[in-house]
């Protein structure tokens, strides 16, 4: 048997339970409308969940570029042994457009802040969609013991892993699930900069409630290739098998050594630059793509004329394209090794 139960909990949101007890993990796509890799990857688990149609394994790892770098592979059942597994479509409503949020500059991974469990709905009529959804997805965050949030980037970028909270180190468990990617760069935010020094993304919720957090960046949003699809399913796929033991085994025991075993390169957030009334300009040759890297003093774009910069060596992360921004919120991210 694939499941016991299949449960509809919300627009978007599908529950698989299996009759053995064990891990509830989470998968989110799609919180981002205009990032759409995460919900090809969860339309392939739910669909071989389903018995719909066969989940296609690569026969082999991918590398750090996610290429695929075996034939063709076989397809292979899907069936859940333990625990819960949900499925989040993060947002609907953005989906349908294909944009990043359902209206301009609503962004809904900066809506669960701690305090969103507590929040009265009914005092909160002229919230917006993100708000609403947040609150309506917040139970089920709360409620994971792992949660993988499957994004991409508006910018060229390598795959990497985004962790946040822990402290100067990043706890071994969370090292240990971002090893299972196919990627081997690491960006932590120990202080939660990204949220403006608070909880506020899906990853640091899960973190504030108990479980286990990450965030995984696949590379350029346009990139929906099927080895880039078939990368990410292998890495989930992973987690699945050899750290919650949620299913049936898949994969080689052997795949699982080597993945433990890769290095990881790890940034720290240092900054989180935020736009403000005075206006931004990019410095020439810097914001076009992420991890770029600006030498301690040069400058890494304009404030209201006069250089912006810092006095050590920088990489640039997540720099948002101009449509983006806006007073108040972040323009770029600096990290440092």
């Amino acid at each position: 048997m694939r499941w016991l139960k299949f449960t509809r909990r919300a627009e978007g949101v599908f529950e698989f339970t299996s009759a053995a007890p064990g891990p509830r993990v989470t998968l989110v796509g799609g919180i981002h409308g205009n990032e759409r890799i995460g919900v090809l990857v969860l339309d392939a688990l739910r669909l071989a969940l389903l018995g719909a149609a066969p989940l296609p394994l690569p026969l082999a790892s991918t590398d750090s570029q996610n290429t695929a770098i075996s034939k063709r592979p076989p397809a292979v059942e899907l069936s859940l042994e333990r625990g819960a597994l949900t499925l989040v479509y993060g947002n609907p409503a953005a989906l349908r457009l294909g944009t990043r949020g359902s209206s301009p500059h609503a962004d809904l991974n900066r809506c669960f802040g701690v305090d969103v469990l507590s929040t009265d709905h009914h005092t909160h009529a002229d919230d917006g969609y993100e708000q609403r959804r947040a609150r309506e997805l917040a139970s089920i965050l709360a409620a994971s013991d792992v949660m993988l949030d499957l994004h991409s980037t508006n910018a060229p970028a390598p795959p990497f892993v985004r962790v946040a909270g822990g402290g100067a180190a990043v706890p071994a468990a969370l090292v240990r699930l971002a090893a299972r990617l196919p990627c081997d760069i690491m960006v932590h935010d120990p202080q939660f900069l990204l949220g403006g020094g608070r909880v506020a993304l899906t990853d640091e919720f899960v973190g504030a409630h108990g479980g286990l957090g990450l965030c995984f960046e696949s590379g350029l949003a346009s990139d929906l290739s099927d080895a880039n699809v078939r990368a990410i399913l292998h890495g989930v796929l992973h987690v699945l098998q050899f750290d919650t033991q949620s299913i049936a085994p898949v994969l080689p025991r052997e795949d699982a050594a080597a993945r433990a075993d890769r290095a990881m390169t790890t940034f720290t957030v240092t900054q989180a630059f935020r736009l403000s009334d005075r206006g931004f300009q990019w410095a020439d040759g810097v914001g076009a793509r992420n991890f770029q890297r600006v030498a301690a003093r040069a400058p890494i774009g304009f404030v209201g004329g006069e250089p912006f910069a810092v006095d050590y060596d920088a990489h640039v992360v997540f720099p948002k394209i101009p449509s983006l921004w806006k007073v108040g919120s972040y323009v770029l991210t600096q990290i440092a090794l």
